[in-house]
């Protein structure tokens, strides 16, 4: 009985090491970043992009990580068309461009 659970143990700590990285994919549903600037020291502005995609692996076994996020750019979401549109210019994002 004592070598049954040593050798039951010994294989379920063996599978542990061998374990796959996990991916998470990130809900874009769910998923705002967002971003906050000072209006002439009167407020705070709070705006957010409203695309976002991305995944996050996890390799428990190697100790190990990695996230790699995409912000569309475009998706600027300040409350205020006009407003989304001077953030995409030139002067701040340049969409166009990048």
């Amino acid at each position: 009985m004592k070598k049954q659970i040593a050798l039951l143990a010994l294989v379920a700590a063996a599978g542990s090491a061998f374990a796959a990285p996990e991916t998470f994919v990130l809900d874009g549903t769910h998923s705002f970043p967002r971003f906050s600037y000072s209006h002439f020291g009167y407020s705070t502005q709070l705006s957010r992009f409203d695309k976002t995609t991305g995944t996050v692996v996890f390799d428990k076994a190697a100790k190990t990580g990695s996230v790699d996020i995409v912000i569309d750019t475009k998706s600027v979401n300040t409350g205020y068309p006009t407003f989304n549109e001077h953030i995409q210019g030139e002067d701040f994002l340049d969409t166009a461009k990048y």
